[in-house]
């Protein structure tokens, strides 16, 4: 068993849930004996550039290879690969078509290669790909039993699923004041039932279903603010849409936040609404802060901790969302110790997750269930 366990992990973008999987494990991995190194095509937080940099890793930025250059690409990545010591794992975030292309250069160097299952999105999966995906990892793993169904197949064996853990105490025991309302929301909206959704805006989101929702509870007496955490592409389609449909004083954008986990004390509801998740890090989040939360109920059932806060809704009617929104006005009663007990022992702590992986990384654990 070696003395440090080497690990470079491969993230396109920053911002998303794959970064704050590898964030919050570098995080946890300090002093574990544990190295990892990034190659993304993005520029991370400083943040998680300091978590790397406590393990004794190093990030790496080489072209996208599909938006930039493949050539560069592939020659800069086998150039980082080759300098590699050879019991290196390299941690794919990505199956095909991703996937391959570090694939293929991992095994050029002599380097093992996992393949990591974040996405319970079908789009562009078939049962040839998740072949690929399972002839591709030397080890399979995933956030949930969706995702590996997704990308390995229902059948997949020996797949050690790793929770998208986090850091509980950032989240569980935060004052809730209107002050904080006033201050993230504005004066104007201190005293309304804050409703919140915290997704890239994507179509995968589903905000169009959301302003269908936001319509429905329109029609009631609730004081309430839909807020959008979170930028993407769909941006400007999704405030047009917000603009012709006259609710603008229901919905406010507040962009991508990274200081996210303060502001769930000032959250009343979130909502997921999302056509896919693999295993929703907001969702865990969420509970983590004791606060209810609805999700569509294509969701994987191992995001609910068990805490009676998460219930799961079918996206094809919006009045039956606005319906269990009004239904659950009153605050959730859930004591930090239950919390902390149920994280545990699902192994959703960042410390907890974070030994799983170093067991998986020791050969210790060849497959885990959530």
């Amino acid at each position: 068993m070696p003395d440090t366990y080497k690990v470079i992990h491969i993230m396109s973008e920053f911002g998303g849930g794959i970064s704050s999987f590898i964030l919050n494990k570098a995080e946890a991995l300090v002093n574990q004996n544990v190295k990892m190194d990034i190659i993304t095509f993005d520029t991370p937080s400083e943040r998680l550039e300091n978590a790397i940099n406590q393990t004794g890793g190093q990030i790496y930025r080489v072209p996208n290879p599909v938006k930039e250059s493949l050539p560069q690409a592939i020659k800069q990545t086998n150039a980082i690969f080759k300098q590699l010591p050879k019991e290196t794992l390299v941690h794919c975030n990505y199956g095909m078509d991703l996937g391959i292309i570090f694939y293929l250069i991992a095994k050029k160097n002599g380097l093992k290669f996992a393949v990591h299952a974040h996405s319970a999105e079908p789009d562009n999966i078939n049962d040839w790909r998740r072949k690929v995906n399972c002839w591709m990892a030397d080890y399979k793993l995933s956030c949930g039993l969706g995702a590996t169904a997704n990308v390995f197949g229902p059948k997949a064996k020996d797949v050690v699923h790793i929770p998208n853990s986090i850091n509980v105490n950032n989240f569980i025991n935060q004052s809730n004041t209107p002050r904080d309302k006033a201050e993230i929301y504005g004066e104007a909206n201190k005293d309304k039932f804050i409703i919140s959704q915290i997704a890239r805006l994507h179509e995968v989101k589903n905000h169009k279903f959301s302003l269908e929702i936001i319509e429905e509870l329109a029609k009631t007496d609730l004081d309430f603010l839909w807020v959008l955490f979170g930028k993407g592409k769909l941006e400007e389609q999704i405030k047009q849409a917000v603009k012709d449909k006259g609710l603008e004083q229901y919905v406010k954008f507040m962009g991508r936040r990274d200081d996210i986990s303060t502001l769930y004390p000032t959250m009343d509801l979130v909502v997921l609404p999302s056509h896919f998740e693999g295993l929703s890090t907001v969702a865990v989040e969420t509970q983590a802060s004791g606060k209810k939360i609805l999700l569509s109920d294509n969701q994987t059932r191992e995001t609910d901790l068990g805490l009676g806060l998460a219930e799961f809704l079918p996206i094809d009617d919006a009045k039956l969302w606005a319906d269990a929104i009004m239904a659950n006005l009153e605050p959730a009663n859930v004591s930090p110790a239950m919390i902390l007990e149920h994280f545990e022992a699902k192994k959703f702590t960042n410390e907890a997750s974070a030994q799983l992986y170093v067991d998986f990384l020791a050969g210790k654990v060849t497959s885990y269930k959530i």
